[in-house]
């Protein structure tokens, strides 16, 4: 190298260190990863981190997040991304069922994420209920990021959920995990064996600090001792994360910490609550962090569900961490944190939006779906057609004979699929071309927690001459549909004009409490409220709200599709 570059390289890797050294606080803002992402994961591999998050019986499942900064993140992928790895999971009909907690852990080489598919229709002592998987990608951007092995399926079958990995010194692999229900409960771990899911020599680490459900657990080593991280109090408003540790050796015994719980926001007035089921990563500048899951509001209504917070963490020497040192054991929505140096992202190939912003879909046969959008358990592909030559910038939907709430508000395979409401206030908006020729088919936009909750706003033929209506259908866990007994008397509906096949249909969350529902002939600005929602009969549970489009038969096949050239989602991100 000649000695001008020789010294051009000096000063520049002196300049990066400085400025990459540096470990002044910055401010950030909770959630960073908004929206239904709970039971954050995440590790760092050298100078990127990537996180999971639960995805219980959406499809695609277990979405994978990357970042340089912490602070924007991007969808890359997800684990589950075809049906073939998992084709039991059409036949996941619970509201809690499906893809539990994911660890994600990187070693030698190979990513590894860990995680449970679980079986509500199961009797919970039923050990066949826990079907505990294993995932591996020694290239995780590959195939746009959906490269994920086929699972290994842990043998003998381990009753139990929120399975992590951990490699020790000696070479050998443990993994860790919650027990249930005929067993005692609490952390239980094995060795395994990574290339067919075999465990052997159970024990049980620690059974947690009293606290109801103790979940989630991650072993840690440092300076010579194990510290093993758990979550307990349930997944509600007692949630809490408390940590134990054994000195020298991973069998334990493992020594209570006595400042627990280590995060929790229960018994606060603050903004976030829930916070618990953590996980401690390091950064390329030796400080550490921590992940946790948390919702917004929790004790007035929460729709998004529980979403990813990120905390600062002090670890010294021999110690336990200390999670957010200035305000020790809190999470707020306002943080302050050592950030590594603030980096653009890598956007991937298909130009994917960040997470928490915009997102603007027009559909080409030249680009595929974008990895934000999910489906509910797996899709009948023959439902979905990409830019047929009828309708070339746009996607197809036959409505299948399952409406959202199916027959029995559990089963049945109804055609949709959506993206995360990641906003307090947002604005989701879809064109829409659709001329329904038999009584109840109907085609719109949805705002989905589960089968028994979501609002419905579509176009539906009713009538004995099949008038064009457009109707809101609100399902909620407190109320059997309002439109159901006398649909056409119902005041959430307004008759469309002759000829008029083509609306732009739009869904506003206007506030914390309250979704206006309203559409427009396509082209025009003049929107006409047709309902509303509260967002409470669409909040609780395990999961969040996913906004999307659906078209249904209600009953029967649809004879026509409904045709969708634009969805678009626009989040006021000023608004915590």
């Amino acid at each position: 190298m000649p000695l001008l570059l020789q010294v051009l390289a000096v000063v520049v890797l002196c300049f990066g260190t400085l400025v990459s050294s540096a470990t002044t606080p910055s401010p950030y803002k909770n959630p960073i990863i908004p929206g239904f992402n709970p039971d954050p994961s995440c590790t760092r591999v050298d100078d990127r981190y990537f996180c999971v998050t639960s995805s219980f019986n959406t499809f695609p499942g277990i979405p994978v997040y990357t970042s340089r900064d912490l602070i924007q993140w991007e969808q890359i992928g997800n684990v589950f991304s075809r049906p073939e790895q998992l084709p039991m999971m059409a036949q996941e009909f619970g509201f809690t069922s499906g893809i539990w907690a994911s660890t994600i852990r990187y070693n030698d080489g190979t990513f590894y994420i860990t995680t449970t598919l679980v079986w509500d229709k199961l009797a919970q002592g039923d050990p066949s209920r826990w079907d505990n998987l294993i995932f591996t990608n020694t290239d995780i951007f590959a195939n746009n990021g959906n490269g994920w092995s086929d699972p290994i399926h842990f043998s003998p079958g381990f009753q139990g959920y929120d399975v992590s990995l951990f490699w020790d010194d000696d070479g050998k692999t443990y993994v860790q995990g919650s027990h249930a229900w005929r067993v005692q409960p609490g952390i239980w771990q094995y060795e395994i064996d990574l290339t067919n899911g075999s465990i052997w020599n159970p024990e049980v680490l620690w059974t947690g600090t009293g606290g109801i459900a103790p979940e989630g657990p991650h072993v840690y080593k440092r300076d010579g001792f194990y510290y093993l991280l758990i979550a307990e109090g349930g997944t509600g408003l007692n949630h809490m994360v408390t940590m134990a540790r054994s000195n020298g050796s991973i069998h334990g015994p493992y020594v209570p910490y006595e400042n627990n719980p280590v995060l929790t926001n229960a018994n606060t007035t603050e903004y976030l609550q829930t916070v618990g089921h953590s996980d401690i990563f390091d950064d390329t500048e030796g400080n550490f962090w921590a992940v946790a899951l948390a919702t917004r509001n929790a004790t007035v209504n929460y729709p998004m569900g529980r979403e990813t917070v990120l905390v600062p963490v002090v670890w010294e020497t021999g110690q336990y961490p200390l999670f957010n040192p200035i305000d020790p054991g809190r999470v707020t929505v306002n943080m302050t944190g050592p950030l590594p140096l603030s980096l653009p992202p890598l956007q991937p190939p298909d130009g994917a939006v960040l997470s928490g912003q915009d997102q603007v879909i027009t559909f080409s046969p030249d680009t595929p779906l974008p990895r934000q959008l999910v489906y509910l358990r797996l899709p009948d592909a023959s439902k979905y057609t990409l830019a047929p030559p009828s309708s070339p910038d746009s996607l197809c939907l036959y409505g299948s004979l399952a409406n959202l709430t199916g027959p029995d508000g559990i089963s049945g395979t109804s055609t949709w699929l959506g993206r995360r409401q990641q906003h307090v206030q947002f604005v989701a908006e879809a064109d829409m071309q659709f001329d329904p020729q038999v009584v109840g088919e109907e085609a719109g936009v949805t705002v989905f927690l589960q089968q028994l909750q979501h609002f419905d706003l579509g176009v539906v033929a009713l009538g004995s001459n099949g008038e064009r209506y457009v109707r809101l259908r609100t399902q909620t866990a407190n109320a059997t549909n309002n439109d159901m007994t006398d649909p056409l008397s119902s005041p959430g509906m307004v008759q469309l004009p002759k000829g008029v096949d083509k609306v732009t249909l739009r869904v506003e969350a206007v506030n914390a409490s309250t979704y206006a529902f309203s559409y427009a002939e396509y082209g025009s600005s003049s929107y006409q409220i047709v309902g509303y929602g509260a967002a409470s009969e669409v909040s609780g549970g395990f999961t969040g709200t996913i906004v999307g489009i659906y078209a249904t038969g209600d009953g029967k096949d649809a004879t026509v599709p409904a045709c969708f050239s634009r969805f678009a989602y626009y989040g006021n991100q000023t608004v915590y």
